[in-house]
């Protein structure tokens, strides 16, 4: 397809009404689109065959997967930005302005997600429902353990729709597909809720309440001075009986789990690579990390690398 309007309205109708704009006016656009259903999931193969530009703003109660099969682009969802290319998918949630920049030779998949789904099986998995919506990382390195992960489920379901078509119509089977696929997002793939999934790995399978309304205390004050006294009277148990149940729970304990909390904001901000992460002492500070040894201490073992080393590529990538 050629025309332009058209181009525009036929994307739009599949993903959200956007601006677009060819960066070279001479140029013409060849553009290719098909999708197809696997129950409540949609993908796509889109290329546009020419250099666009395209702004679609924030998209609404969907995530998107881009995958690119060959070309690359620039993408820009929220403050994250990253140049795409056949080695780094592309994970956009809603709620944050979106800006693409796609080379002419650019050619992807897209898996589009509702958003719903995805919070709903993040709760199924926690045993509770979080506060916040789940919000993917931008960048999904291919070559990785979860890149790895999420391109070996797809290819499953595509050779699946490609061999037995009929698979489609059955709606136990594209159930699977959707719980598959959404679930190695949600482990394999990092996102403001990934630390509850590490330090709930051998939790049972739904935790007692009051150890829930703790969690929801530490997160309210993840950045304050909490003590095990002060926790414990916010729930109304002992100080004893929630060190215990939190043991039982996460295998972790109070504290314990605060401080993964506080590492998982500080590495957040880190990895935003901006000015507000300049400064390592005062964002260790800002999350409640008084003595900056023991925190780089802490840092490094959970993640692997320095503090300093996860600012630098960050900035490096951005």
């Amino acid at each position: 397809m050629q025309d332009f309007d058209q181009v525009t309205e036929m994307v739009g109708r599949a993903f959200k009404p956007h601006a677009m704009q060819l960066r070279d006016p001479a140029r013409t656009l060849s553009t290719r689109l098909f999708s197809t259903r696997v129950g409540r999931l949609s993908l796509f193969f889109l290329e546009y065959g020419a250099e666009v530009k395209v702004e679609p703003d924030c998209f609404d109660g969907f995530v998107l997967v881009e995958i690119p099969l060959r070309g690359g682009g620039r993408y820009r969802c929220g403050r994250e930005a990253l140049d795409g290319d056949t080695g780094h998918a592309v994970v956009m949630s809603p709620n944050k302005p979106v800006h693409l920049e796609l080379a002419p030779t650019l050619s992807q998949l897209i898996v589009r997600i509702d958003q719903g789904m995805i919070d709903r099986a993040c709760a199924a998995h926690l045993g509770y429902q979080p506060k916040e919506a789940v919000s993917f990382d931008l960048s999904l390195d291919l070559e990785g353990h979860a890149g790895r992960a999420w391109t070996s489920t797809l290819r499953h379901v595509l050779d699946g729709c490609a061999s037995f078509p009929q698979l489609l119509d059955n709606p136990i089977y594209c159930a699977h597909i959707e719980q598959m696929l959404i679930d190695t997002l949600l482990y394999a793939h990092s996102h403001n809720l990934s630390h509850r999934f590490e330090i709930s790995r051998t939790k049972p399978a739904v935790a007692p309440a009051y150890v829930r309304r703790a969690v929801e205390y530490l997160e309210a004050h993840v950045a304050e001075a909490v003590t095990m006294d002060a926790l414990a009277a916010a729930v109304g148990m002992s100080s004893r009986a929630l060190f215990l149940a939190f043991r039982d729970t996460y295998d972790q304990t109070p504290m314990g789990y605060l401080r993964e909390l506080r590492l998982q904001r500080v590495r957040q901000g880190l990895l935003s690579g901006g000015s507000a992460s300049a400064n390592l002492t005062h964002i260790a500070l800002q999350w409640g990390f008084f003595h900056y040894g023991r925190f780089a201490q802490y840092y490094s073992e959970r993640f692997g690398e320095r503090p300093q080393d996860t600012l630098l590529r960050a900035r490096q990538r951005g």
